[in-house]
């Protein structure tokens, strides 16, 4: 373990647990991330920076400044994402995807509190040594935990074990000493062990930024990687090669037209009663959207796995493989058809039942698996690796998640859903689990919930009052106690809490004159 290693550490877990002590999350989480970075890029010097090195660097800064703006666990989840994303990419100098970088990440998140053991089996610290240090200069530096541990721990507590046996034994002994025993009681009685539990959590968040791991093998699968397929030609008979190739591809062939005779009935029933003759008939719509769109984002998931099978290894160079290229890339287009389907479908629960979190995800979803579908044709058409299809993918990926995290959706549910309630069912038990930052739009007065629940009794075909659904008393009891809870939330509020979200909550509450 190298010095600089734990003192970057020691002081990263100690300011860890200042800024995060008795405080809630805020600038807080900003100021440690640019801490945690710079930290990070001072170890790893110098950078070999990617594509991907850089994006991380943005997108970990970033996120946090969208956490304080926001103050939502998605951006906080988003943050801690990006960070150890971030950290894997600097130390392992660059990866060219994102797949195998966030798999390394993975395993570092364990194998970094593993690794300050090290230093007590020699061999593995050498086996340590010599795969991380390959290209990084060697420190003359070198902390040796097993050393610190015999010169200074053990000593400290033998004498500690002596002390106390002297003065138990001797009162003269105990009162000559009875100050400095006062003062250690005294200092040990005033820490906090909350503040002691933070600075432990420090060490283990800054084991998983700073710690030097031993790699498991997918970096240098990652180097070896590339975009295009190699033809492998295997020792067989010439006759029995071609044989088993042609009996394969007539097999993709009937597969391919049985499969698209039967995407496109299913896809003309869609356009027909779906895109443009879908009647509302009252229900909620669970089968319609729930049942349905995740089995139908499986069948399309499914359909490029067989594709994909079937333009494995060397049928890719097959000579004769026109047709069946043809059929497979006419099956993925139905299928990116399908996809927009799932969206239509979407759209009308949408349409109908306002807004939600999961609602909003799988239009990212949907987005997601659109573009993969165009990737297994470029691999198809420009054979292409499967390195391709993972790099490509996860970097879609992340791309998504950074955009996500660039928006407030508790404003934007909570402005949408109320704005639309002449069309669209609210239910009111939902709108009381959101954030503070959707207080604005969420806390009505009764009159106003009132005239929104005639609305609703006149346009929804279904009965409103269903005991599942909350009345307007129970929702106005809890946003009541939710008004409350940010009022004491925000009075009490100190510098490294500050986020823009309660500050404007606050403002327009205020403007509203709903609180003080």
């Amino acid at each position: 373990m190298k010095k600089q290693h734990l003192i970057f550490n020691l002081i990263s877990a100690i300011f860890f647990a200042i800024v995060f002590f008795k405080n809630y999350l805020g600038l807080n989480v900003l100021l440690f991330t640019l801490m945690a970075v710079a930290i990070m890029i001072y170890l790893n010097r110098p950078l070999r920076r990617t594509l991907l090195t850089n994006f991380l660097l943005l997108a970990t800064i970033i996120s946090s400044i969208m956490f304080v703006i926001h103050n939502s666990s998605w951006n906080l989840f988003l943050n801690i994402l990006f960070l150890i994303s971030l950290s894997t990419e600097l130390f392992y100098g660059g990866f060219k995807s994102y797949a195998h970088n966030f798999a390394e990440s993975f395993f570092r998140i364990f194998s970094s509190q593993i690794s300050i053991f090290l230093p007590w089996f020699p061999q593995y610290e050498m086996q340590l040594n010599q795969k991380i240090s390959n290209t990084e200069t060697k420190s003359h530096y070198h902390f040796d935990i097993r050393k610190m541990f015999f010169v200074i721990f053990i000593p400290a507590v033998i004498f500690i074990l002596f002390f106390i046996i002297y003065a138990k034994a001797s009162s003269i002994f105990y009162n000559k000493l009875q100050g400095i025993i006062n003062f250690v009681v005294d200092f040990i009685s005033s820490i906090n062990i909350v503040f002691v539990l933070l600075i432990f959590l420090g060490l283990i968040v800054g084991n998983v930024l700073y710690m030097k791991t031993v790699p498991v093998g997918i970096k240098k699968r990652d180097s070896l990687s590339g975009d295009f397929l190699t033809r492998v030609r295997k020792r067989h008979y010439q006759r029995f090669r071609n044989t088993v190739l042609k009996t394969f591809y007539q097999t993709g062939v009937v597969l391919m037209i049985l499969l698209n005779i039967l995407i496109f009935y299913f896809n003309i029933l869609d356009v027909v009663y779906l895109w443009f003759g879908f009647k509302w008939d009252g229900s909620f719509l669970k089968e319609f959207v729930h049942e349905g769109t995740w089995l139908l984002v499986f069948s399309v998931i499914l359909s490029a796995a067989i594709a994909l099978n079937l333009f494995k290894d060397n049928i890719n160079f097959y000579s004769k493989n026109k047709l069946l290229k043809i059929l497979t890339l006419i099956w993925i287009i139905q299928n990116m058809v399908m996809v927009i389907s799932v969206f239509i479908r979407n759209y009308w629960y949408i349409h109908y039942f306002n807004l939600a979190y999961k609602r909003i995800a799988v239009i990212f979803f949907l987005v997601l698996v659109f573009f993969g579908l165009i990737t297994v044709i470029i691999k198809i058409l420009k054979l292409k690796s499967s390195y391709f299809l993972w790099r490509m993918n996860s970097l879609a990926l992340i791309i998504v998640l950074f955009i996500s995290g660039l928006f407030n959706w508790d404003i934007i549910i909570a402005k949408y859903n109320f704005n639309h309630a002449d069309r669209a069912f609210l239910d009111l038990k939902f709108y009381t689990k959101m954030g503070y930052s959707a207080l604005p739009y969420t806390y009505k007065s009764s009159d106003e919930l009132e005239k929104i629940i005639k609305i609703q009794e006149t346009v929804m075909p279904f009965d409103i009052h269903q005991d599942y659904f909350y009345d307007v008393y129970t929702y106005e009891s809890i946003l009541s106690h939710r008004l409350k809870d940010f009022e004491k939330k925000i009075n009490r509020n100190k510098f490294l809490e500050w986020n823009y979200a309660d500050y404007r909550t606050k403002r327009l509450l205020k403007d509203r004159g709903i609180i003080k």
